[in-house]
C-alpha cells in the first residue's frame, strides 16, 4: 500500500531550529508503530496536550492511502506525559473504506518496567474534495494581525501568566496575537456581551526549507499542536471576566476534538475564535472556530477541562488526570498537571 509521508525537517542550524516541525517527524520502529524524537517546547514538567494530539495525528497519517488527508480527529487525555522521554505511537487501522479511512493511536509511555497508556485518539481521512453545496458560518469581524502586538509583548492582563511563559518559549516559531476588543483597549477582553468569547491570530512563523507544505498532513498536525495553545485558558473565570490574572489556579484537558472543513495552511495567519458555554461541576467546555484570512471556516474545535482555583504553589503530585483533591496549582502551562 502506498501512504503518506510527512516531510522531513532539515538538520537544523542549531538545537532550537525548527523544533515544531521537527517533533513531527517520528521514527518507524515496527510496523505501525512510532516513536517521538523531541518534546517541545523543552523544559516544561509535563509534556504539552497539543504536541500528543500533532504527533498521533502524524502517525495516524503515516498509514494512510494517499490522497487522503484527515478530516477529524478525537482524543483523550489519560495520564500526563513525561518531556524526558520519547513517546510511542501505536497505530490500529480500523476501516479503509472506498471514501473514508479511520484510524485509533495509543500512546504509551514506559517508567521503569512499567508501560503507561497517556492519550487515545481516533482519526479519521477523506478522499481528496469534491464539489458539492458549501455553506458555513460567516468569520467575524477582527483588526488584522500586522496591527496588533504579539501576545509576548503585550500580554492581556486576563490571561494566565504561563500560557504567556508557553508563548515566548515557542516565540522564534509561532506568532500569536490577542485580538483587542474595540470598547476596550486592553487586549484578550471579551468581545460581545452576550457570550464569552476571546478572539487570536496565530501562525507559524515559517516553514523550513525544503518542506513540502502541500502535505496536508503536516498543515492540519500544525494547527492540531497551535489548537491547544489558548483553549482552555479561554474559559478561566480571569479570562472571561477581564480580571488580573496572578497564576493561580490549574487547568487539566479532558479531551480534544477537530473537524477540519476547508484548506488551511500553518504558516498563514488563521483567526481562533474560543467560545465557552457552559462552565459547571468544576467542568469548562470550549467551542472554537478557525477561519483562514479570507474568511473560509477551515476547522471547528472542541474541548473539555477541569479548572480548579488555586491553592498554595507545590509540587507535582501523582498523574492521576481524574484525581480529586489535590491537583497541585501549577502555572498554566507545566499543568493541565495531569495531561498535558
Amino acid at each position: 500500500m502506498t501512504t503518506t509521508t510527512l516531510p522531513l525537517a532539515p538538520a537544523p542550524a542549531s538545537a532550537s531550529a525548527w523544533p515544531l516541525i521537527d517533533s513531527l517527524v517520528l521514527d518507524a520502529t515496527a510496523p505501525d508503530t512510532f516513536r517521538s524524537r523531541r518534546s517541545v517546547p523543552a523544559g516544561l514538567s509535563a509534556v504539552f496536550g497539543g504536541q500528543t494530539v500533532a504527533q498521533a495525528l502524524s502517525a495516524a497519517a503515516r498509514t494512510v492511502p494517499r490522497g487522503r488527508e484527515p478530516h477529524s480527529l478525537h482524543g483523550y487525555f489519560l495520564y500526563r506525559g513525561d518531556p524526558a522521554q520519547p513517546i510511542t505511537y501505536r497505530v490500529e487501522r480500523l476501516r479503509d473504506g472506498h471514501s473514508f479511512t479511520s484510524r485509533r493511536v495509543v500512546a504509551v509511555q514506559t517508567g521503569g518496567r512499567t508501560e503507561q497508556e497517556i492519550f487515545h485518539l481516533t482519526a479519521s481521512f477523506k478522499r481528496t474534495s469534491r464539489p458539492g453545496e458549501d455553506h458555513q458560518i460567516g468569520m467575524p469581524s477582527a483588526p488584522p494581525p500586522h496591527r496588533l502586538p504579539h501576545a509576548v509583548d503585550e500580554p492581556p492582563a486576563q490571561v494566565h501568566p504561563g500560557v504567556i511563559r508557553l508563548l515566548s518559549d515557542l516565540r522564534d516559531v509561532v506568532d500569536v496575537r490577542y485580538v483587542h476588543d474595540p470598547a476596550d483597549p486592553r487586549p484578550g477582553r471579551r468581545l460581545d456581551r452576550t457570550a464569552e468569547v476571546t478572539r487570536v491570530w496565530f501562525r507559524v512563523r515559517e516553514l523550513p526549507p525544503g518542506a513540502d507544505a502541500g502535505v496536508p498532513a503536516l498543515q492540519q498536525c500544525l494547527v492540531a499542536y497551535l489548537s491547544d495553545l489558548t483553549l482552555l485558558d479561554s474559559a478561566s473565570p480571569n479570562h472571561r471576566t477581564g480580571l488580573p490574572n496572578e497564576g493561580n489556579g490549574t487547568a487539566v484537558s479532558l479531551d480534544h476534538a477537530m473537524w477540519f472543513h476547508r484548506p488551511l495552511s500553518a504558516d498563514e495567519w488563521l483567526l481562533y475564535e474560543q467560545r465557552s458555554p457552559s462552565f459547571a461541576d468544576g467542568r469548562a467546555l470550549v467551542h472554537a472556530r478557525i477561519y483562514t484570512a479570507d474568511g473560509a471556516l477551515a476547522a471547528s474545535v472542541v474541548q473539555e477541562g477541569v479548572i480548579r482555583p488555586g491553592r498554595t504553589a507545590g509540587p507535582a503530585g501523582p498523574s492521576d488526570a481524574l484525581a480529586e483533591a489535590d491537583i497541585d496549582p501549577f502555572s498554566w502551562a507545566v499543568a493541565k498537571p495531569e495531561t498535558d
